[in-house]
C-alpha cells in the first residue's frame, strides 16, 4: 500500500494510461522494452521513457540478463488508499489497482463518449448548413457558370486544392472535360479558379 508520501507519484503513474498497461503486463512477468512494445504496440522510445520514470520513482526495478537485455519488474503490487466523503462521517477504503483501473476505464469511456457525442452534434449542424450552401451554390451559379461540372469542379476546389488527375478520380469528370471547364472558369467571369503550377484552387474573396 502506498502511503501519502508516495501518493502524487503514484497518481502520475496511474493517471497515463500506457503507464496503467505497463504495469498490468509486467504483473503477468519481467518484460524487457522491445517486449513491452510490442506486445502493447507503443513506439520503443516511448517505453524507455515510462520504465525510467516508475524505476526512479521505485515502482519497478530491473536486472539484465547475458544478453544484454534489461528485464523489468514491479517491486511490489500497487494499492490505493482513498478517502471518501460520506454523510455520516469519514470513510476509509483501500481499492486494488486493478479495481482503480476499471473505474479509471469507465470515467474515460464516459468523457470520450460525451466528446464523440457533442461532436456529433456540431457535424450534424455543419451537415445541414453545408446543405444549405450547396443550395445556394447551386440556385446563385445559374446565370454565371455554365453547367453540372463548373458546379462539381468548384465543390471539389472549396475542399482542397487539387490537380486535374486529383479531379478526376473524384469526380469521374473526363480530362479533357476537366480541362476545358477549368479553362473557363480560370479565364472568364472574373477568374473563379486560379492555378498554382500543377494545383488548381477557389480564387480567394476578399482576402478570404
Amino acid at each position: 500500500m502506498i502511503g501519502d508520501d508516495g501518493d502524487s507519484g503514484l497518481l502520475d503513474i496511474l493517471g497515463n494510461r500506457n503507464r496503467r498497461r505497463i504495469i498490468v503486463l509486467l504483473r503477468e512477468k519481467p518484460c524487457y522494452v522491445t517486449e513491452i512494445a510490442e506486445r502493447l504496440a507503443l513506439n520503443p522510445k516511448a517505453v524507455v521513457d515510462h520504465l525510467q520514470y516508475m524505476e526512479r520513482a521505485e515502482f519497478l526495478s530491473s536486472r539484465t540478463d547475458t544478453r544484454r537485455r534489461k528485464y523489468y519488474c514491479l517491486v511490489r503490487d500497487i494499492k490505493i488508499e482513498i478517502t471518501m466523503a460520506e454523510p455520516t462521517g469519514m470513510v476509509q477504503q483501500q481499492i486494488s489497482s486493478s479495481h482503480d483501473l476499471f473505474l479509471q476505464s469507465v470515467v474515460n469511456l464516459r468523457s470520450l463518449l460525451g466528446a464523440h457525442n457533442r461532436h456529433i452534434e456540431t457535424l450534424e449542424y455543419l451537415e445541414s448548413d453545408l446543405d444549405a450552401a450547396m443550395d445556394d451554390l447551386v440556385s446563385t451559379s445559374k446565370e454565371i457558370l455554365a453547367g453540372e461540372t463548373e458546379i462539381n469542379l468548384i465543390t471539389a476546389l472549396c475542399n482542397s486544392d487539387l490537380s486535374v488527375p486529383e479531379i478526376h478520380r473524384i469526380t469521374d469528370i473526363p480530362v479533357l472535360r476537366i480541362e476545358s471547364a477549368l479553362a473557363w472558369l480560370e479565364g472568364g467571369k472574373g477568374g473563379i479558379v486560379t492555378r498554382h503550377g500543377q494545383k488548381y484552387s477557389v480564387r480567394e474573396i476578399n482576402g478570404k
